[in-house]
């Protein structure tokens, strides 16, 4: 299952996560749509401390549909300019790598 982005029906902007409104032309009419792969722009690094203490990576990932979306990274060896896989999975957004 992957995440969705939801599209303006008035004028076909996507944006991500849903609004109330239509930041483009204000409408209040939104569809769900699939979004299941994107480029990795940027990754972050970051190290938790305390009682469950480890590094974990997000990715920055500019959508095939047009809005940009913050993913978890299981594979280290994801890099910027990569294309992935996005799916949901533990209550969050996970990015995948795709082998061609």
């Amino acid at each position: 299952m992957c995440p969705s982005v939801f599209r303006c029906v008035r004028c076909d902007h996507r944006v991500f996560p849903a609004r109330f409104l239509c930041p483009q032309c204000h409408g209040d009419g939104f569809e769900a749509e699939d979004c299941p792969s994107g480029v990795v722009t940027e990754l972050t690094r970051s190290v938790v401390a305390g009682s469950e203490a480890g590094m974990y990576m997000l990715a920055t990932v500019l959508s095939d549909a047009g809005p940009v979306l913050i993913a978890r990274v299981l594979d280290e060896a994801v890099q910027r300019g990569d294309t992935v896989a996005l799916v949901l999975r533990d209550g969050g957004i996970y990015a995948d790598p795709v082998h061609e």
